[in-house]
């Protein structure tokens, strides 16, 4: 194998998958983009029931990001 390879593997081997639940509220919002800034090579799913205090107008703009993705959903549904 091929140093380049080498390198390419131990990339996807090292990226990071991060669930963040309530993302779209002020504070998981700041959390989302922070995250983002931090660490551009992880992926992170926000996820978000979006009731009262939840809007996603603040992260229009990670929408192209492909390192971004929003799932509506509730942690508490059964």
């Amino acid at each position: 194998m091929a140093i380049t390879e080498q390198k390419f593997y131990v990339k996807i081997w090292l990226m990071k998958k991060i669930l963040i639940t309530g993302g779209a509220g002020f504070i998981g919002s700041c959390f989302v983009r922070q995250t983002l800034q931090k660490h551009p090579d992880y992926q992170v799913i926000n996820l978000d029931a979006l009731t009262y205090a939840g809007n996603l107008e603040t992260l229009a703009d990670l929408e192209k990001n492909p390192n971004y993705r929003f799932v509506k959903g509730d942690i508490g549904e059964k």
